[in-house]
């Protein structure tokens, strides 16, 4: 048919196939720039995917390659009682820094499973300072032994927080004040040591629920009054001491 119509028209016949032409080569020309821009959005996504992938990788190497804190409110009441250390000749604090877990710290004692503080432990190891009122917040300690040190100050009321605490050996330091009547909280407890310190009042009237109490030593303080009869109500206490008070 084209060719029939050629041979009477060949200026009409030779401008169809030039327009036939360009319509093939303009569609050619959509189909590259199609494929073009798809190639171009299939690699700047594939780039994007790339860069997020490289960056879950980064954060997750450096979240396996940090040191895990366990209990953060253990972690930052031990830094507490650390900033409250006034002399350490020894220098026994330098082990309590961020590098290495608070439970591998010297003289910390944690549950391996929870990671939770039972035991602080620095009997004599010549320190000086405070017990700051964070120490209540270590609601997993068991025992406390400060003996033969230079802590100072009053014995915080927050004690009476540690509601599984045991034992608790402030012997032969240096606190003052009241002996805390929150103590009447720990129910666990069954040693309960403050000999040679410089405590003064009277023996609190709540300390008579502490039903536990095994070795209950207030002996060389400033403590004043009167023994309390109800000391004779206590059946599991196996030893007792007052001396060198003030009764």
């Amino acid at each position: 048919m084209l060719l029939s119509s050629c041979k009477s028209n060949w200026h009409l016949c030779c401008t169809e196939i030039y327009i036939r032409e360009r319509k093939k080569k303009k569609k050619k020309m959509d189909v590259m720039k199609y494929s073009y821009m798809n190639c171009r959005w299939i690699l700047s996504t594939s780039f994007q995917c790339a860069v997020i992938l490289f960056c879950i990788n980064v954060h997750m190497e450096s979240a396996s390659s940090a040191p895990s804190y366990g209990n953060e409110s253990d972690r930052l009441a031990l830094l507490d009682f650390k900033n409250k250390i006034i002399q350490d000749p020894l220098g026994i604090m330098h082990s309590w820094n961020h590098s290495i877990h608070f439970c591998n710290w010297v003289g910390i004692t944690c549950n391996q499973s929870s990671q939770r503080v039972l035991v602080l432990n620095l009997a004599s190891l010549k320190l000086a300072g405070s017990i700051p009122p964070s120490i209540g917040n270590l609601t997993h300690l068991t025992g406390i032994n400060l003996e033969n040190n230079s802590f100072h100050g009053e014995i915080p009321q927050e004690m009476g927080h540690l509601l599984q605490l045991r034992h608790l050996n402030l012997m032969n330091n240096s606190f003052v004040g009241k002996i805390p009547t929150n103590m009447t909280h720990c129910k666990e407890l069954s040693v309960f040591r403050v000999y040679g310190n410089r405590l003064i009042g009277s023996i609190p009237v709540q300390l008579s629920s502490l039903s536990t109490l095994v070795y209950f030593d207030l002996g060389n303080n400033n403590l004043t009054g009167i023994v309390p009869a109800w000391i004779g109500n206590l059946t599991s206490l196996y030893a007792f001491s007052v001396a060198w008070n003030n009764f």
